[in-house]
């Protein structure tokens, strides 16, 4: 692809993303649905790695402040979406430990909080993005450094990504959480740069969406991760004996522990991606 067609390919990227994010933000609005918000966040997660990219591979900060803003506005939503994820498994699990009611009772309330302080947030004037986005449009649509990308310069950024992931992977240690968390992040860094440049290098569309399984299944070991601490913090502000909740744990630790092998069952797909770049 030449150079001309990469930038093409990157500005009508863009343009798909600002209409989703717009889409997925007047959903929100109208329903503030988990599934909706879950969406918007994605969206604006895909703008950011976006935007990221092209400042990355131009080694110019084209976009000023907007990586800043859409960072504040993706964590506004992180607690809810959080809360969110916690009550759906309670919701699941209620049947077989009744004795999580009081923590679903609690997590409902504290949502019911978050969304009215969100909502609030929402009707601020200046929380939309939208005009942000087709300005940056516009200014990419007249900068010259699109039109100097060349293919070696795609592959090469992306080898980095999977390169500085295969580190932290290799960093990992049983049983410690955080070394997974971290890894996620790499991972998912990995993975948006793959979903900007897949139209570029013809990736096979099968092949990344293992790796978008890979880092759900790390997405599900931190959110066991954080609702075990939940219940202890739980504990502490109700002053109850973590012990009420030993069977919830031991199970919520056990499928922790399944999906920690499932990541290692599944982890060969970056041998594909490796392959893939290295012989591009």
């Amino acid at each position: 692809m030449d150079t001309n067609n990469i930038k093409n390919t990157l500005i009508k990227r863009l343009t798909f993303l600002r209409k989703a994010y717009e889409s997925n933000l007047k959903l929100v609005v109208d329903t503030f649905d988990d599934e909706a918000i879950h969406d918007l966040r994605v969206s604006l997660r895909r703008i950011q790695a976006l935007v990221s990219y092209i400042d990355e591979i131009c080694n110019e900060n084209i976009s000023l402040n907007l990586l800043k803003d859409i960072k504040i506005r993706i964590k506004k939503f992180n607690k809810l979406r959080d809360t969110q994820v916690q009550i759906q498994f309670l919701i699941k699990q209620i049947k077989k430990f009744t004795e999580i009611v009081d923590l679903l009772v609690f997590l409902k309330k504290s949502e019911k909080k978050q969304i009215k302080k969100l909502k609030k947030a929402l009707n601020l004037p200046d929380f939309d993005l939208s005009g942000d986005f087709f300005f940056y449009q516009t200014k990419l649509q007249q900068t010259s450094c699109l039109n100097l990308i060349q293919m070696d310069d795609i592959i090469k950024n992306a080898q980095n990504s999977l390169n500085e992931l295969k580190t932290f992977i290799a960093m990992v240690e049983k049983g410690k959480y955080e070394t997974y968390h971290k890894t996620r992040i790499k991972l998912k860094k990995f993975r948006y740069i793959i979903e900007t440049i897949e139209e570029i290098i013809l990736s096979p569309n099968e092949k990344l969406k293992k790796v978008q399984n890979l880092q759900t299944i790390l997405g599900e070991i931190q959110d066991f991760t954080v609702l075990l601490s939940l219940i202890d913090n739980f504990c502490q502000r109700e002053n109850i004996e973590v012990s009420k909740f030993a069977d919830f744990v031991e199970f919520v630790q056990q499928k922790r522990e399944e999906k920690e092998q499932e990541f290692w069952n599944n982890i060969e797909i970056l041998e594909f991606w490796d392959n893939f770049l290295m012989n591009y």
